[in-house]
């Protein structure tokens, strides 16, 4: 490869994208992975699959992008097969990347009994590829996840960020993908001078496109769950300035004062403090129907992955024991939508009594409740009529 200007990482992505490109044009599973990547629009190039060996048929078969299938019979003759013929290693024997879509390929079918010939066939090579040094460093994390669909400790960022984003092994911690974010930039870097198989280039532009998507919803300093709540807890110290004017601090003007009555005053007033920071906030969010009930959600943000519900507490009509109670049933509706299942969820009560001797145990009893990950109480200013 020939050596680019690596300070400016564009410049490095396209120099890549061409590199692979120009390597992916000659071989069908080259240029269906390109595919399957969505590196490439459009249908995928004509060839004749079923001149293919039947390795590079169930190769591309099972990364979903042609038309073309091939049979379980035909998958169980690929398994039945050995990694050498005469002391000579077969095609897949050093080729991780085609190994990992006929692993896809045999999860798709879904057959223990093929499920089972696929674990026969790598063992017996794989292993032995990974302790020979054969396979870098990539190809490595790679090999270990087609061993094992636990979660694993990749030496690599580019392979579990690769997985997260196929949605094969996600990284539910918010702090560990941007982690592993920065450390994929710098091994994305190290590319320049490297001559490194197309289809491994191939997944690094991918995942450095998907960084760059998920970079741009990533809050400043990298937010956390912690950070969230830290700030949630602190909107009392701003509220000391909230407009509630007896007299008008203008001459002929009339007095001001900035109400907030109604539960979705709170929610506006905390999409205007967190939509500056959190550029994909969303607001009331429909979830899937739970037999009569229609959930929605008051705000999500989902660079977080976080669910806040906002209470009002108008008056001494409104029990903490009720709000308590709402506040379960509302978790539990949110775990019934799958896209919700794992999301954080933040509770922020307003509550106009300001019966601070009862919020700590109104808190202590809602992070009880299961699934509720964060409780933030903050007292309507005093200067308020209630």
């Amino acid at each position: 490869m020939v050596p680019v200007e690596t300070e400016n990482t564009y410049q490095l992505r396209d120099h890549l994208f061409n590199t692979v490109i120009e390597g992916a044009h000659i071989d069908p599973f080259k240029s269906c992975f390109l595919h399957f990547l969505g590196l490439m629009k459009g249908s995928v190039p004509s060839f004749d699959f079923a001149s293919l060996p039947l390795y590079q048929r169930c190769a591309i078969a099972g990364l979903d992008v042609v038309d073309e299938v091939v049979s379980s019979q035909d998958v169980s003759r690929l398994l039945g097969q050995a990694a050498k013929i005469d002391a000579t290693p077969r095609p897949w024997v050093s080729d991780v990347f085609g190994v990992m879509a006929v692993k896809w390929l045999v999860d798709k079918i879904n057959d223990d009994r093929i499920t089972r010939e696929f674990k026969y066939w790598i063992s017996g090579f794989l292993s032995q590829q990974v302790s020979s040094d054969n396979l870098n460093t990539f190809e490595k994390d790679i090999a270990l996840y087609i061993s094992s669909d636990e979660p694993n400790t990749y030496t690599s960022a580019c392979v579990p960020l690769f997985l997260h984003y196929q949605n094969n092994l996600r990284i539910g911690d918010h702090q560990e993908r941007l982690s592993l974010i920065d450390r994929f930039m710098g091994e994305f870097r190290a590319q320049a001078q490297k001559n490194a198989p197309t289809a491994f280039l191939s997944l690094m532009v991918y995942v450095f496109d998907q960084v760059n998507q998920d970079v741009a919803v990533v809050p400043p300093k990298g937010w956390s769950l912690s950070d969230l709540l830290g700030f949630l807890d602190h909107i009392p110290v701003g509220l000391k300035r909230w407009t509630w004017e007896e007299a008008a601090r203008t001459k002929g003007a009339e007095p001001v004062k900035w109400p907030v009555v109604n539960e979705y005053h709170v929610q506006n007033l905390l999409y205007v403090l967190l939509a500056p920071i959190f550029n994909d906030i969303a607001d009331e969010v429909n979830l899937q129907p739970v037999g009569q009930k229609n959930p929605r959600i008051d705000l999500y943000l989902p660079s977080l992955q976080t669910i806040i519900e906002v209470k009002y507490r108008k008056n001494v009509k409104k029990s903490f024991q009720a709000l308590v109670g709402e506040i379960a049933e509302d978790a539990s509706l949110y775990r019934a939508d799958e896209k919700y299942m794992d999301a954080l969820i933040v509770i922020v009560l307003w509550d106009c009594t300001r019966a601070t001797q009862e919020h700590s145990k109104f808190k202590e009893g809602v992070l009880k409740i299961k699934g509720i990950n964060g409780c933030v109480v903050v007292s309507a200013p005093s200067t308020m009529d209630g």
